[in-house]
């Protein structure tokens, strides 16, 4: 006969099974510290482990560049230092030059030690971290560059600036940056370009920012002199700082009656005002060979680029134009109240329309204008029609007066010549020694060559670190301690230099704190994500390690359970095998006597 196992007994091989499977399972997670060996397991948990895994890779990546740019801030300071004790050295010498009992044999002495040092600055200048600078180079700028940007920094800039403000009585608002580019490609006979944009600061705040292009090559083509301000080249410095400052002043963009859109026009139109108002200011008589009908009627709609010098002309002579009928209408000031006035309401809150050139048109005439939306095409309109009668006489383009505002020809004042339309002395014309930001207007950067270094906050993709400059003394034909006179020069300027390396300095150390910063906002960060990634995907070794001992329990007793079940129906089986081997043997006896 044959002895099957029963049900009870498949019960107990079955639950050994799970049993091995079970540990085998805490022994996998135990050994690889994951809670989650398959998708399977938990198909959100497991998705949400992965995504969290790859943030906290990313954050490590981070946090390895924050060092690295923490470390080459740390080296710039330290460079920076040495300089600082570099500089004070110089100005001790400068001082002891000054020391009239010395000769100029002593202080060429002090001089050498001088010269000395300031090659040292440039040696500092020079340091590198991993090859790369450690400080922004010196642009290597051709000489004919590097003069035109010295006078543009010492008296180019401020003077147009300081003219500006005195013909037309408006300033930049000192808020905006203007970047200075000084291209050498052939760009004749092409002066300046200009294009605006709004730049988003860190803080969420927005700025101003204009490019402007100054064409080195037009400067030296047309013969302007480069080491010292010439009359022609200041007279379109002027031109173009005028369009800055009515930028910066006013709804440029919308300037005709506040809408952007005009015709053909995306930028306010009003192109006659924009235009005219800049050769007003300085006087466009050179402009005009002859003045007839169809240079009045050159202006168009007023609102189309210029494309001809009878446009340009045409829209010099509509602001004069424009200057007499305020005039005749009461208003003193004429186009420089008419500015003033429209400025005023921009800063006042007012909006694009209240502040547009037919609102101020609906002020100073109301006897022709009571419209503000169409009081500008009314005006050109009314120039085109009675302009040439007008300005036949009131032009006068053969004597020695430019025609600018405040002059001889506009308003009955000084004449105001060729040269002197743009003075070279006297308040705020005063040449200076050349600094960065000349004008008081704008905030200033001039073009740079060498590598600048930046990092960009993933999230908010603002700037957090930012170059530094080194200061060094590089005209030492001018800065010097060999007489008494170029000692004192350098004295004076000691102060700046060691005022512009504490800025250096001052930007360094922003540089260091704003990326410590960082540095703990990140290391919190990852902190939090590795606690929120341990509780997620990592396995409980005290809650696993229980698991595995009670199913290896589990195991081991279902195998000796069933081990000695199997031994009880072996012992069974032979029992009954004998009694069947006795059996056969007693039949196969005889039978008995």
């Amino acid at each position: 006969m044959t002895v099957e196992l029963n049900n009870t007994s498949l019960s107990l091989a079955f639950n050994g099974i799970q049993a091995a499977k079970e540990v085998e399972k805490s022994t996998a997670k135990l050994t690889t510290g994951k809670k989650h060996l398959h998708a399977g397991d938990d198909v959100g948990g497991f998705k949400q482990s992965v995504r969290i895994a790859n943030e906290q890779n990313l954050n490590s990546l981070t946090l390895q560049n924050l060092q690295g740019l923490i470390s080459y801030s740390q080296t710039q300071d330290g460079a920076l230092g040495q300089a600082a004790k570099v500089l004070q050295r110089m100005n001790s010498l400068a001082e002891l030059s000054l020391d009239m009992t010395k000769t100029d044999n002593d202080r060429n002495a002090y001089n050498h030690e001088f010269l000395e040092l300031a090659d040292e600055l440039q040696s500092i200048k020079g340091l590198e971290l991993n090859d790369l600078n450690l400080f922004i180079n010196d642009p290597v700028f051709s000489d004919q560059k590097k003069q035109f940007i010295q006078v543009l920094q010492s008296q180019w800039l401020k003077g147009a600036e300081q003219a500006v403000f005195d013909r037309i009585g408006l300033q930049g608002s000192g808020q905006n940056n203007l970047k200075i580019e000084i291209p050498e490609s052939d760009a004749f006979p092409t002066i300046w370009s200009y294009s605006s944009a709004t730049k988003t600061l860190p803080n969420g705040s927005t700025v101003g920012e204009t490019q402007v292009q100054l064409f080195l090559d037009t400067y030296v083509k047309a013969n302007f002199p480069l080491t010292t301000p010439s009359d022609w080249a200041e007279r379109y410095n002027v031109t173009l700082m005028s369009q800055l400052v009515m930028a910066d002043n006013l709804y440029f963009n919308a300037l005709a009656n506040g809408n952007e859109n005009k015709g053909s026009s995306t930028d306010g139109g009003a192109q006659w005002f924009k235009e005219g108002v800049s050769e007003f200011v300085h006087g466009g008589d050179y402009l005009i060979g002859s003045f007839s009908n169809s240079v009045v009627s050159a202006i168009g709609t007023g609102d189309a680029p210029t494309t001809s010098i009878q446009q340009r002309i045409s829209n010099y002579v509509a602001v004069r134009y424009l200057h007499e009928e305020l005039k005749a209408a009461g208003t003193a000031g004429g186009v420089k109240t008419m500015l003033g006035w429209m400025s005023a309401q921009v800063a006042a809150g007012k909006t694009a329309q209240e502040s547009s050139i037919g609102a101020a048109l609906v002020n100073f005439i109301p006897a022709k204008y009571n419209t503000v939306a169409t009081a500008n095409d009314e005006f050109v309109a009314d120039y085109v029609a009675n302009g040439f009668s007008v300005m036949a006489s009131k032009l006068n383009i053969f004597n020695s007066d430019t025609g600018a505002i405040g002059g001889f020809d506009a308003d009955g004042g000084p004449v105001i010549n060729h040269q002197n339309a743009v003075p070279n002395s006297g308040p705020g014309y005063d040449p200076a020694a050349p600094t960065e930001n000349p004008i008081s207007g704008f905030n200033l950067t001039w073009e740079q060559e060498g590598e600048e270094l930046f990092t960009y906050d993933p999230s908010g993709n603002s700037v957090i670190f930012e170059t530094a400059k080194m200061v060094t003394i590089d005209d030492t034909g001018t800065y010097n301690l060999k007489t008494i006179g170029s000692a004192r020069t350098t004295l004076n300027m000691m102060d700046g230099w060691m005022e512009a390396l504490a800025a250096e300095r001052g930007r360094v150390g922003a540089n260091m704190k704003r990326l410590l910063t960082e540095k703990d906002r990140y290391e919190r960060k990852f902190n939090s994500q590795q606690s929120a990634l341990e509780r997620i995907a990592d396995t409980d070794f005290a809650e696993e390690s229980t698991a595995l001992a009670k199913n290896q329990i589990r195991t081991q007793a279902s195998i000796a359970i069933l081990a000695q079940g199997q031994e009880s129906n072996v012992s069974l089986q032979k029992l009954l095998a004998g009694i069947q081997t006795k059996s056969k043997r007693a039949n196969s006896a005889g039978p008995s006597s």
